[in-house]
């Protein structure tokens, strides 16, 4: 049961065999929104003061996320393709179990290391560069499941 739920190769099996369960695809986005919704909290109560970059790192965030959100959909095949939000919810929710922990362990890195304390820009060049990284990895496995998915021609 764990290996078909966290192991992508599995997931993107069971989208492109168009058999992966309705309820797991609700897990996932679930998940997905259980993760936006438990940044915004710790947003909210986190002590950091904002920084000449939080301006930056919000809009370039929101920018990328757009960004790659068009992308995968044109991957996917734009309207010609199917199944987006389930193949976007549910590798997304894999990738983020995978990454989230590492990730909190970055940017909590100024609060352990007094010298990256110091940097004002690294906690938003750590969400730049991981939201870049993630986007284009969602997106190839998006656009590889599209490409598997396509009925041969012929």
């Amino acid at each position: 049961m764990v290996r078909e739920f966290l192991f992508l190769s599995r997931v993107k099996r069971q989208l492109v065999e168009r058999t992966l369960p309705n309820t797991q695809v609700f897990v996932y986005f679930f998940i997905i929104t259980a993760v936006d919704n438990l940044q915004l909290g710790l947003l909210q109560v986190s002590p950091a003061q904002p920084t000449r970059w939080t301006p930056v790192a919000v809009w370039g965030s929101l920018g990328i996320g757009g960004v790659f959100l068009v992308a995968t959909y044109l991957l996917n095949g734009g309207s010609r393709g199917r199944d987006y939000l389930v193949r976007y919810f549910s590798i997304s929710a894999v990738v983020a179990l995978w990454v989230a922990l590492p990730l909190q362990l970055l940017i909590s890195l100024p609060r352990i290391v007094t010298p990256v304390a110091s940097l004002d820009w690294y906690v938003p060049a750590v969400l730049f560069t991981a939201n870049v990284l993630l986007f284009s990895f969602i997106a190839w496995q998006v656009r590889d499941v599209a490409s598997r998915s396509r009925p041969e021609a012929g």
